[in-house]
């Protein structure tokens, strides 16, 4: 290297006038940060080659030997008066024996705007269930299990509700071709009052008490009510039967529209069980209206 020769390296630390390491480059030297303050600190290295020329960069770092803290009620440029709550907490310092991470959260208050969120989202959601959720058979039956023992027990023995006998033909009289006028509307069969048994009893128990309720008073807009029904006290059961039958969805009773959709159960209940909890319905809750039979519920599938 000649005489001349200029090249060096000069270490400047936070904008001091005197490096703090001055060499030949390459360079290696230790930073003692454990000297400096925690914070914001600058780097400043000014390299010259052989012919004087400089060159210079400069790393800005960050030191942080104690321990982290976290400030909360109050920040950079609050406004404040009277007595303010501060709430301080300092953690994770690199001398600490044992560090603790429960530490590292600061706890702080809910704000009342996410109460507010949550709130809402819970009515809402509360709103969309009632209004939109259908439950499935298999939870309608799930939900009666606890309630199909005490209704099973308290319905009052007694034989299924039978039609009358139409009235015999004169004798010598010719007799009505019955096949010409079709399956006759349970309204005309001359039916007897329904008799609530505890077939019907455990049929609605396992299908229908989950909407409806054990009570028969159902759950208002949500699933109309049996007891005092018009179509359940109607002499004619057609529109009974054939709702147990094929379903409803969107009917209006008594001024009310229920937007819950109401299964069908033909596929699931023989003619038997229909008659059986058709009859329930209409002799139980103060109802009393008359009964369906088996036949009955045939002609109308």
């Amino acid at each position: 290297m000649s005489q001349g020769d200029q090249t060096r390296v000069d270490v400047f630390l936070d904008g001091g006038a005197e490096p703090i390491v001055s060499y030949r480059p390459p360079v290696s030297f230790e930073l003692d940060t454990a000297q400096l303050e925690d914070g914001e600190h600058l780097l400043r290295i000014e390299a010259y080659d052989s012919g004087g020329t400089k060159g210079v960069r400069e790393v800005p770092f960050t030191v942080r030997n104690g321990p982290g803290i976290a400030v909360h009620g109050i920040t950079a440029g609050d406004v404040v008066d009277g007595k303010l709550p501060v709430l301080v907490n300092a953690y994770g310092g690199a001398k600490e024996a044992l560090w603790e991470p429960a530490r590292v959260e600061t706890p702080a208050p809910i704000p009342t705007w996410t109460w507010v969120l949550v709130i809402f989202m819970v009515a809402f959601a509360a709103y969309y269930a009632a209004r939109h959720w259908t439950p499935s058979t298999s939870f309608a039956q799930l939900g009666a299990r606890a309630s199909q023992a005490g209704a099973a027990a308290g319905a009052a023995p007694g034989a299924p509700a039978a039609t009358a006998a139409a009235p015999a033909t004169a004798p010598g009289a010719p007799e009505a071709d019955a096949s010409a006028a079709g399956p006759a509307s349970p309204a005309t069969t001359g039916a007897a009052a329904a008799v609530s048994t505890a077939e019907g009893a455990s049929v609605y128990g396992n299908y229908c008490s989950a909407c409806h309720q054990a009570s028969g008073q159902g759950m208002p807009g949500v699933f109309p009510p049996l007891a005092g029904s018009a179509v359940v006290l109607d002499p004619d059961p057609t529109a009974h039967v054939t709702t147990v039958l094929h379903g409803a969805q969107g009917s209006t009773i008594d001024g009310v529209t229920y937007v819950s959709p109401m299964p069908a159960f033909a596929a699931q209940l023989s003619d038997e069980q229909v008659a059986a909890v058709v009859n329930h319905e209409r002799a139980s809750w103060g109802n009393a209206a008359p009964g369906v039979s088996a036949a009955d519920v045939a002609a109308l599938r």
